[in-house]
């Protein structure tokens, strides 16, 4: 992966929390990073490999954070097209998950390879599952894929999938990212996790009836989401 160097700012957007919270973690070497000239600076890929590894506390450390900064820039919501996103997969096991959200998403740009997203989708999970609480899971590539723009994809499978989940549990609700700039994978990352830590956008997204209600409660949640203050 290139070495592209990012600031606290950007690593704050990523993560969801404040720039004080950013510096504080890299102070306490909890954050991989540099001082340059007084300045934290961190490796985009250091940091992507940060928040893989540490998907499942990170909505932990945002209750923590004393001093959180809403977004206001929707990523998701321009993203969404509704050929990317299936409410009634029928897949029952890990692969076959990969394998349709792969299709769906080359289907929404079809300048991405689709043989060479699933052998990326595949080599990340097994590194370690992409699985978070709560039946939801954010599949992506190990590396960044060519593609015109950030690409999201999404399935709801008709039963719960086996795929992972520290708990045990069942996963359900499937989230894709593939991003051609790390950078931008960092974002949307990061944004997926803040969304989808949210239940009642879980049991909405659960409820749906079909493609377009889906999507509008993405649409919706980011919405207050950058509102909020």
């Amino acid at each position: 992966m290139p070495k592209s160097m990012i600031g606290v700012k950007e690593v704050a957007a990523a993560l969801h929390v404040s720039v004080r919270e950013v510096i504080r973690l890299a102070d306490d070497k909890i954050l991989p990073g540099r001082r340059v000239r007084g300045e934290w600076e961190f490796r985009a890929g250091e940091i992507w490999n940060w928040i893989e590894a540490n998907l499942q506390s990170l909505p932990e450390r945002r209750e923590r954070d004393r001093h959180p900064t809403p977004p206001s820039t929707l990523l998701i919501t321009p993203t969404i097209k509704l050929a990317a996103i299936k409410v009634d997969l029928h897949a029952k096991t890990k692969s076959s998950v990969l394998r349709e959200l792969a299709g769906l998403a080359s289907t929404a740009d079809q300048s991405l390879d689709e043989s060479s997203l699933i052998a990326a989708l595949t080599a990340r999970e097994a590194a370690g599952s992409t699985a978070l609480q709560d039946g939801v899971a954010i599949p992506h590539p190990a590396s960044p894929q060519y593609s015109e723009g950030p690409v999201v994809a999404a399935a709801r499978t008709s039963e719960g999938v086996i795929f992972g989940e520290r708990g045990g549990g069942l996963t359900d609700l499937f989230f894709l990212i593939c991003c051609p700039r790390q950078v931008d994978h960092l974002l949307y990352l990061g944004r997926l996790c803040r969304l989808l830590i949210d239940r009642q956008l879980q049991i909405t997204l659960r409820d749906a009836s079909n493609e377009d209600a889906f999507a509008d409660a993405i649409i919706a949640a980011e919405s207050r989401l950058c509102r909020s203050v």
